[in-house]
């Protein structure tokens, strides 16, 4: 009769503990879903952001039958040294463009909200993923979140299940899951598309979380192609001289033979718009004749219109160069700090400045023998040296001073 009775009462206490266990991990698993799925919520450190993406590049470049390439037209010899003075214009180009505005930047999640603060540059009409979107919530049964753009349309991964999206190739995207971490994975797939084609324009981008929202930029600028110079290996190549002149053709005639006896091979550009023009002759000048007295920064423009050097000396016509004067010092000065657009030096005496400029801005009406010798270089080294030093070299991007 004991035999009997016992072994009821064994099944029922491994059926009442069968349930015990089924309750206590439902309980756990329904309350504390962090313990036991530690991906559910991710920290920081451990959200998979979305990898910085670059514009796509070009396919590879095809020439048609016939076509000549360019590099073959170069001297084997010469073809070297050409692509590393190339390759060091790059990296002074690229080191002279670059700014602090165009950093990658995120805000991490003060706010429940991560999204890139600034840096985020788009091509046009070319889509890009956004970097860094991510939502760092507590748990909830449901997640929920909206991005907003004026300028273009936003799209994601479109998943099988689980998740509600609404506005997939539209302005307005909004994104509803139960998971935070599909939410997430989503958010890092997010891409913008500008609609309309412009070369240098902006949008703001609204990302919403309940009562929390954010606005972040969005640069859509099209890549600009770099300008390379050919640097050669001397002074000719590197630095083109430009003046303008007006009526003043023996100072002009002064300054020219000034420059060929220090520097034989330089270019020199003269815009001239005088009343009666008188052509100017010699090896490595080029002189335009403009309308008469257009003015001072109607030749300017065109003076500098014309350089193809990666640096313009501008020079005033009644300008002289000396022994001491040295643009090679300027163009190493440009050269070690590709950050610079101007150059400039300073001056001498004013006593000595005026001895000299006197002479050369008395009236065209005053007799040659009143004016006395012509004087030479070698006779005002002193006020040579202050024009000389008044001179600014310039980086050929269009600026001058």
């Amino acid at each position: 009769m004991m035999a009997v009775f016992q072994k009821p009462p064994l099944q029922l206490a491994a059926v009442v503990c069968v349930i015990l266990v089924l309750t206590c991990y439902f309980i756990i698993f329904y309350n504390c879903p962090g313990e036991l799925i530690k991906e559910e919520v991710p920290s920081t450190q451990e959200l998979r952001l979305a990898p910085l993406t670059t514009p796509p590049s070009p396919g590879p470049c095809t020439c048609s039958p016939g076509s000549v390439l360019l590099k073959d037209c170069v001297p084997k010899d010469q073809y070297e040294e050409l692509v590393k003075r190339r390759a060091k214009e790059f990296q002074q180009q690229k080191a002279r463009s670059p700014s602090e505005l165009s950093k990658l930047l995120f805000a991490l999640p003060n706010s429940p909200l991560q999204y890139p603060t600034q840096g985020f540059t788009v091509r046009p009409l070319t889509p890009t993923l956004i970097p860094g979107l991510a939502l760092h919530a507590g748990h909830r049964s449901s997640y929920k979140v909206s991005l907003h753009v004026s300028k273009g349309i936003l799209t994601t991964e479109i998943p099988s299940e689980g998740v509600k999206i609404q506005g997939h190739g539209e302005t307005k995207l909004i994104i509803e899951s139960s998971s935070l971490v599909i939410l997430n994975n989503l958010l890092a797939k997010v891409s913008y598309t500008s609609t309309v084609y412009h070369i240098h324009t902006g949008d703001l981008a609204s990302f919403q979380f309940d009562k929390h929202e954010a606005v972040f930029p969005i640069t859509i600028k099209q890549p600009q192609v770099p300008v390379l110079y050919d640097m050669g290996t001397d002074i000719s190549s590197q630095v083109t001289i430009t003046t303008k002149t007006f009526l003043r053709y023996r100072q002009l005639k002064v300054l020219l033979n000034s420059i060929r006896s220090f520097y034989s091979n330089i270019e020199v550009i003269i815009a001239d718009d005088s009343f009666e023009p008188e052509h100017i002759t010699g090896e490595h000048i080029q002189q335009y004749i403009m309308p008469p007295a257009q003015g001072w920064f109607a030749g300017r423009n065109l003076a500098i219109s014309q350089v193809t050097t990666k640096y313009f000396l501008w020079v005033d016509d009644d300008f002289v160069f000396t022994q001491d004067t040295k643009i090679e010092k300027l163009v190493e000065v440009m050269e070690s700090v590709p950050e610079l657009d101007v150059s400039a030096t300073p001056s001498c005496p004013s006593n000595r400045r005026e001895s000299w400029r006197s002479w050369m801005m008395k009236p065209r009406s005053t007799s040659s023998e009143d004016l006395g010798p012509e004087p030479t270089p070698d006779d005002a080294d002193h006020e040579l040296s202050w024009n000389t030093w008044n001179c600014s070299l310039t980086a050929g991007r269009g600026v001058c001073v």
